[in-house]
């Protein structure tokens, strides 16, 4: 019961809506990236066919100029977020649009496309989203934000913490912590872009130095976070590791996103503090930590606390089902046979974040001829194709409608051969080229059919 009571406790808002401006900056920056690198034209115009995700069939790519028309509505609401108006409805169509056009390819999912999706719902749902104070007027941010139950900034917290715990987890398999793969292959693709590093980076001790740090980062730094006596020392390492892989490897805005999502483990008045520390009490707000405490309190919408207390509310409810959910679907590879990052059952949606170097190749057979899959899709379809054996499949059914389209010939066996490698090591076969793909079906059960 005091568990309970302390979790309703009122606390400053401030953290959380500095949360929301650092969300609103990286998505802003990450659509207007889209623009600028004629990615819009690459990954969403030029395909002439799509992979699914399973269970998200129903998902299509919008025509070119509604595809625009998404983008453009994508950076709006980006940086509506981002100064602060119109939060909720901001929030509402972001999220949505986002997740949208994240699914349309299957071959286009990151890790931290599906983060900006779940902290936009999580925002949205959050009430955060009922303010709508100008990033300019911050001297009225920071008076006039109101207060709100713990319980939001530790669930933020939790999802911020899952994704290092769980990174860490992937990363305990022998390649990684015994081989150093494939950070070896990383830092050697890497040569050039620290000049004064490759030295350093160049020896062999450095991959495996590179490969412990990594998972003692990933698995000690939400404890750390969470710690009050260690957590400046750890925002700084965190700060660190992700600028430094930043340099070294083409992981977007993931950084960014990281850096700023990790302030939320301070305490919910730091921008308050930093502001005193900065204006010395020049843009009256109140000049002690306990002062501000106090009117928070008196602030607190006692209706909505109370009203939590007798009885959950829809949104507390969603947010519970939501964190349930967070916890175990990253546990779910484990009821699938086999290596997961070679079957890529399940490897999806569970934060298993640059665990392994993966190339592949593949020649599909049907009707008596083979088929080079480049001659239909892009360069990046193919490469993302030829490692995942689910995308395998869909092509073969792909192609046995299309020769049907063409002959008229109804269930044809479509074949394929495909190797691919792992970590730089001997190639080996995802199936057998005695297997049609097309009596394979795609479901929640482990595939049929795949070599594990």
């Amino acid at each position: 019961m005091m568990g309970i009571k302390n979790l309703l406790q009122p606390v400053p808002s401030l953290s959380l809506h500095f949360f929301r401006i650092g969300y609103g900056f990286a998505t802003t920056i990450l659509i207007f990236r889209y623009f600028y690198y004629g990615w819009i034209h690459s990954y969403f115009i030029k395909p002439s066919f799509f992979f699914k995700h399973f269970g998200f069939e129903w998902i299509h790519p919008l025509a070119p100029a509604f595809t625009y028309l998404l983008f453009g509505v994508l950076l709006i609401t980006a940086f509506g977020i981002f100064l602060g108006y119109f939060l909720r409805f901001n929030l509402f169509v972001f999220t949505i649009g986002f997740t949208w056009f994240h699914f349309s390819d299957a071959t286009i999912y990151l890790n931290h496309y599906y983060l900006i999706s779940l902290l936009g719902f999580l925002l949205w749902l959050s009430p955060v989203s009922k303010s709508n104070l100008p990033l300019w007027q911050w001297r009225d941010w920071v008076n006039q934000t109101k207060p709100i139950p713990k319980f939001w900034l530790y669930a933020f917290r939790l999802q911020m913490g899952l994704i290092y715990f769980f990174g860490g987890v992937a990363k305990l398999q022998p390649d990684w912590l015994f081989e150093a793969l494939p950070l070896k292959l990383w830092l050697y693709q890497s040569e050039g872009k620290l000049t004064f590093l490759d030295p350093v980076l160049g020896l062999p001790i450095t991959a495996y130095a590179f490969s412990w740090i990594g998972v003692i980062f990933d698995l000690s730094i939400p404890f750390l976070l969470c710690t009050k006596r260690f957590r400046f020392f750890a925002w700084f390492v965190v700060l660190f590791f992700h600028s430094f892989t930043s340099f070294l490897f083409p992981i977007g805005v993931f950084p960014i996103v990281m850096s700023l999502s990790s302030l939320i483990f301070f305490a919910p008045d730091w921008p308050l503090r930093l502001i005193h520390r900065f204006l010395k009490n020049k843009v009256g707000t109140p000049k002690s930590k306990e002062a501000e405490i106090q009117r928070a309190n008196q602030n607190l919408d006692i209706g909505s606390e109370s009203s939590f207390a007798t009885g959950f509310r829809f949104k507390e409810y969603a947010l519970f089902t939501y964190l349930l959910l967070q916890v175990t679907i990253p546990f779910r590879h484990i009821f699938y046979p086999g290596q997961v990052i070679w079957t890529e059952e399940a490897i999806k949606f569970s934060w298993q974040v640059m665990v392994a170097d993966k190339v592949g190749s593949a020649i599909f057979f049907v009707n008596g001829k083979s088929i080079d899959p480049r001659e239909t899709l892009t360069d990046y379809q193919y490469r993302m194709m030829t490692i995942q054996p689910e995308h395998i499949l869909q092509f073969a059914n792909y192609l046995q409608q299309r020769e049907f389209e063409r002959s008229g010939k109804k269930d044809l066996a479509v074949y394929v051969q495909s190797h691919v490698s792992i970590n730089g090591k001997p190639s080996r076969p995802l199936f057998s080229p005695n297997e049609d793909l097309t009596k394979i079906k795609i479901n929640l059960s482990p595939l049929k059919g795949l070599l594990r």
